[in-house]
């Protein structure tokens, strides 16, 4: 995808966003009652591969690395009486399930095909949330690739497929139909500091995208 087409893709997700806060009707429950009332999830990002570790791109540093990530998702919301959610209630508001499918390309290679299931943790309850329904989240899985990326590769002996999954997110939606989301997430592959016994260097990309809630 070129700069040209990705930034025609924002500017399409931006207008029907905007779409939907004149057109919506009715009203829609606030903060993790949200996520109860449309416990599915279905998403869709497309990200940019980073040379720099996690770490720093968390402090704002961002090589582009020649490769790019597509990928749809489907999760959902523990509902308030499961014991998950009452184990980390009330520090976790919204407890999710998700499946993520990533395909990427780039960097001279066939393209991979990776899954990532994992377990979220998303607060929602923001003070906010009138002007802009915003949630943010954490999750923590398993990442399994049909090939190991080039980028963890790089100096490397020993490297698996099978690796831990991160990722980091924030979604933005207008009150008016918070169903329909702004997601910016990080999306990280890696041994997990020797836990995988993998010699692979950790992938990172950086996504935006958006999502629709459903029940």
């Amino acid at each position: 995808m070129t700069r040209k087409s990705l930034r025609n893709w924002f500017l399409i997700t931006f207008c029907l966003l905007a779409a939907s806060a004149s057109f919506a009707s009715g009203t829609y429950p606030a903060g993790q009652k949200l996520y109860d009332a449309y416990p599915w999830a279905a998403t869709y990002y497309y990200g940019i591969t980073g040379s720099d570790a996690l770490v720093r791109i968390v402090e704002g540093h961002f090589h582009r690395y020649p490769e790019h990530i597509q990928s749809l998702e489907l999760a959902y919301t523990l509902n308030e009486q499961n014991i998950v959610r009452q184990f980390f209630s009330p520090i976790v508001g919204v407890i999710q399930l998700a499946a993520d499918f990533t395909v990427r390309d780039g960097s001279g290679e066939n393209t991979i095909y990776e899954f990532d299931p994992y377990i979220g943790f998303r607060w929602a309850n923001w003070p906010w949330n009138h002007y802009v329904t915003t949630s943010l989240a954490v999750g923590e899985g398993v990442s399994y690739v049909t090939s190991v990326p080039a980028i963890e590769k790089q100096g490397n002996q020993n490297t698996r497929r099978l690796l831990n999954f991160l990722m980091l997110e924030a979604s933005f939606a207008p009150p008016s139909y918070p169903r329909l989301q702004l997601v910016a997430r990080i999306h990280h592959r890696s041994g997990a500091y020797g836990v995988y016994q993998a010699g692979n260097t950790g992938s990172n990309d950086i996504g935006l995208g958006i999502r629709f809630l459903f029940d």
